[in-house]
């Protein structure tokens, strides 16, 4: 349970608005959230339709009047009612009202002792009473209390007691900041008080007008709200909003969600949860920015090692957190509490498609292979699998059984990704020659199943289809997908190289024509991938430019050096590490300096024979 005070020092900043937006924002996330009303002097919650009660139901000022009468503290469910669903709601909403609003609530309220509650009658411990009451009977993820504006006692309880962040909206006058200056005082002096209570402070200049400001008048009162009050930036802005909905309540995120003021509620929403460790969304939301490198403030001065440690313990019991956290962790270099980590995760039933991988690639490690395929099929199924997890489940299977990789079409993952996808997942295949045939089948099945006439030239085939088949030194049907041969002039270049290689393996003789139009395409060429000038190297060495060849192979040295990644090799016509690819480069170079060979590929060939 986080509990949120909003508190303004004067009126008319759309202190209660911005709450009950928050509150429906949070609500539509799926979160148990209660309103709390102690504006008790001008209860403003129960104008909104959504959160007033069907019957009168009493509230604050019931509550603490029976305390006091009784002197025991009444069951605190009984004074709140919950609301009626919002749309697209998936959470809850409660409401614990001011009090019943009829004649006698005046006298009521007046006869209330603020100051004699607390030294007299242990007020302290009557809210700490409601607030664990609050946790017991409503659940609530989120108490999201209205306090009312200026210096009171009430104040104080709103405050300082009950809240872990305080959302401080304000304009930033000088009557503003002076009275705000001495309650942001009195909440940073919690942490020093035998509490010893960390309060947030989330500073929120609100009904802001939306105005040029050509004096700079704004940016002058913020900043110096800033040097006052002791905060290096808002969290976030409410600007003025000029509509008549107001008149009639409208919660923004619900009627209006596009407007300009619904997404600032929406900023507001992310400003106040962010804090909130113990939300498992937005521990997640820690993690993966920590992953992405872009990572979370917290208003605190918190360290990164102090969120980490604080999601940990606070999510010990969900396997999920735990084995995101292991990632980070790993980053860090800290591979045995990433380890710890990932156990917990597995003890407590987690699955994830990273997971199930990570305990395949161990038991393949330990030398469990019989293990290891049903664990893969169950990652490549499991909802969580994407296709990152696709493509390293088919790296770690084609170390097991090439033949029965064929299933990967079958799998859940693999019918969840786009065609586009499916086609270059097949590339993971092209590693080795004898899984060539398995993606082959497995792109001629993408391939031909989605076949449909279309007018115009006939579509060029899956590039990877023709490495396939280049690949398998089926030349003749590599070339037949091509139903004619390309133009150098209009066609893709891997087109016209791919044909090209499929001619020469096929019929022994150099295509000169379309390598000299393919080397057409490289004079203005340059900052290239290293397989695209390897390929110049090699069309422009099948032609005899070996000049040219040679410009050519001293880039193609220059981007493998530099260039440490994976790639397509058309020396040997399958995908290669950089190692292997520097290997091919060697290669070429001496097949250059007169070394009387031809690329792989080619070896055993019509080429060769001729």
């Amino acid at each position: 349970m986080y509990v949120i005070t909003f508190y303004s020092f004067k009126g008319g900043v759309g202190r209660t608005l911005a709450l009950v937006n928050v509150a429906a924002q949070l609500a539509q996330h799926g979160k148990s959230v209660l309103l709390v009303d102690f504006d008790l002097e001008a209860p403003g919650l129960d104008v909104f339709r959504p959160l007033r009660p069907k019957a009168a139901t009493p509230g604050i000022v019931e509550f603490v009047t029976e305390y006091l009468n009784s002197g025991a503290a009444p069951v605190a469910a009984d004074y709140a009612c919950r609301c009626e669903p919002l749309p697209n709601m998936n959470g809850k909403l409660w409401v614990m009202p001011s009090g019943i609003r009829d004649a006698t609530y005046s006298a009521r309220l007046s006869g209330i002792d603020w100051q004699k509650l607390y030294a007299l009658h242990d007020g302290f411990l009557l809210f700490e009473d409601l607030k664990a009451q609050w946790q017991m009977q409503l659940q609530p993820d989120y108490v999201l209390v209205d306090s009312r504006t200026g210096h009171t006692d009430v104040g104080g309880i709103c405050t300082r007691q009950l809240p872990d962040a305080v959302v401080l909206c304000f304009l930033p006058t000088e009557d503003n900041l002076r009275g705000l200056e001495i309650v942001v005082r009195d909440i940073r002096n919690e942490s020093s008080s035998p509490s010893r209570r960390e309060i947030e402070l989330l500073f929120v200049p609100s009904n802001i007008p939306q105005l040029d400001d050509e004096q700079s008048i704004l940016a002058r009162r913020l900043k110096e709200a800033e040097r006052r009050l002791g905060f290096r930036e808002p969290h976030c802005i409410l600007h003025r909003y000029e509509s008549l909905s107001l008149l009639e309540n409208a919660i923004f995120t619900l009627k209006r969600p596009r407007s300009r003021l619904a997404k600032e509620y929406r900023d507001l929403t992310r400003a106040i949860t962010q804090s909130n460790l113990d939300d498992r969304d937005v521990a997640l939301r820690h993690i993966h920015g920590w992953e992405s490198g872009v990572g979370y403030r917290l208003q605190g001065e918190q360290s990164v090692e102090r969120r980490l440690r604080k999601i940990r313990t606070l999510h010990a019991d969900d396997g999920e957190i735990l084995f995101a956290l292991s990632r980070v962790v790993r980053r860090m270099g800290r591979e045995e509490e990433a380890l710890a980590l990932r156990s917990q995760a597995e003890a407590l039933g987690f699955r994830s498609a990273e997971a199930l991988l990570d305990g395949a690639q161990r038991l393949l490690e330990e030398g469990n292979a019989q293990a290891v395929i049903p664990m893969i099929q169950e990652a490549i199924n499991h909802s969580t699998a994407n296709y990152f997890d696709l493509s390293r489940a088919a790296r770690l299977w084609l170390q097991l059984d090439v033949d029965s990789l064929e299933g990967i079409k079958d799998a859940a993952a693999f019918k969840r990704l786009q065609r586009g996808e499916q086609l270059s997942l097949c590339e993971t295949l092209l590693v080795r020659r004898d899984a060539l045939p398995v993606a082959e089948r497995l792109i001629r099945s993408l391939w031909d199943e989605n076949q449909e006439p279309v007018p115009g030239p006939p579509p060029s085939p899956p590039t990877n289809l023709a490495l396939c088949l280049i690949g398998q030194q089926r030349f003749a049907d590599a070339m037949k997908l091509f139903r004619s041969r390309p133009d150098p002039s209009t066609a893709d270049m891997s087109d016209v190289f791919n044909y090209g290689m499929a001619e020469w393996g096929a019929t022994g003789c150099v295509p000169r024509d379309l390598f000299s139009g393919l080397l057409r395409l490289a004079t203005d060429a340059d900052h290239l991938s290293k397989n695209v000038w390897q390929c110049f190297t090699i069309a422009a060495w099948a032609i005899g430019e070996k000049e040219s060849a040679g410009r050519y192979q001293v880039k193609t040295e220059e981007s493998a050096r530099e260039d440490d990644s994976q790639a397509f090799s058309g020396w040997r016509y399958l995908e290669v590490t950089a190692s292997e690819f520097l290997h091919d480069v060697a290669a070429a170079r001496h097949m250059l300096e007169g070394g009387g060979t031809l690329p792989e590929i080619l070896r055993g060939t019509a080429a060769e024979r001729s």
